[in-house]
């Protein structure tokens, strides 16, 4: 299966939950957001595996949450 993460293509399993795939990224546990397809993806619902995700291609964009001022 093929999704898109901050438009870079990636091959995972069926059974690869959201948060598998950041992990296996290399996104850090904390300070980030998810969205699938423009809408915000609650952290309640990444550990749903991609299969079960709504859509015919997924396409994440994950950001990293910056302190400035």
């Amino acid at each position: 299966m093929i999704v898109v993460v901050n438009e870079k293509r990636v091959e995972v399993d069926e059974q690869t939950t959201v948060a598998t795939l950041l992990e296996s990224l290399g996104f850090p546990d904390r300070g980030i957001a998810v969205a699938l397809d423009l809408s915000v993806l609650p952290r309640s619902r990444w550990a749903t595996k991609l299969s079960e995700l709504p859509g015919d291609s997924l396409h994440f964009e994950v950001v990293t949450a910056v302190q400035g001022g």
